[in-house]
C-alpha cells in the first residue's frame, strides 16, 4: 500500500472535515438532539454538565472529523478511490465494517439502549457518506 500524506488534498479533508462537524450540530442540535437524550436517559443536569466546557469539547470533536476525514483520504489516495460515487460508497463501507459495527457492538455489550445506538450511528453514516464525497471529488 503506498500512502503519501503530503500528497492529500488537505483543502479536501479540512473541508470534509467541517462538513462531518456541521452535520453533527444539526443532527443533535437540531434533529435528533431530544430524540438522543431521552432515548439515553439523560436528565437536564446530566446534558447541562456535558456542555459545561464547550469550546473543548467542539474543539475535540472538530479534531476527530479532521483525523476521520484525513484517514479516509490516505484510503481513497491509497485504494485509486475518485469521484463522487466511489467517495460515497467509501464512506458507506467504512461506516458499515467499522463504525455500525463496532458501534453495534459496544452498544450491545454495554446494554445501552439501540435507539441511541440508530441515531448516533444515523449521524455517522451521513457524515461518512458526506466525507467522502468530498475526498472523492476533490482527490
Amino acid at each position: 500500500m503506498n500512502i503519501d500524506l503530503a500528497g492529500l488534498n488537505w483543502f479536501a479533508v479540512l473541508t470534509a472535515a467541517a462538513a462531518s462537524f456541521v452535520i453533527g450540530g444539526v443532527w443533535y442540535a437540531a434533529l435528533f438532539g431530544k430524540a438522543w437524550a431521552r432515548a439515553y436517559g439523560y436528565t437536564e443536569e446530566q446534558l447541562k454538565a456535558m456542555g459545561a466546557n464547550p469550546a473543548r469539547t467542539f474543539s475535540l470533536m472538530f479534531v476527530c472529523d479532521a483525523v476521520s476525514a484525513a484517514v479516509i483520504a490516505a484510503i481513497a489516495q491509497a485504494s485509486g478511490v475518485a469521484g463522487a460515487v466511489e467517495g460515497v460508497v467509501l464512506g458507506v463501507l467504512l461506516w458499515l465494517g467499522v463504525a455500525a459495527a463496532n458501534g453495534l457492538q459496544v452498544q450491545l455489550g454495554s446494554g445501552r439502549p439501540i435507539a441511541g445506538f440508530v441515531i448516533d450511528t444515523g449521524k455517522q453514516l451521513v457524515a461518512l457518506a458526506v466525507v467522502g464525497l468530498v475526498i472523492g471529488v476533490w482527490r
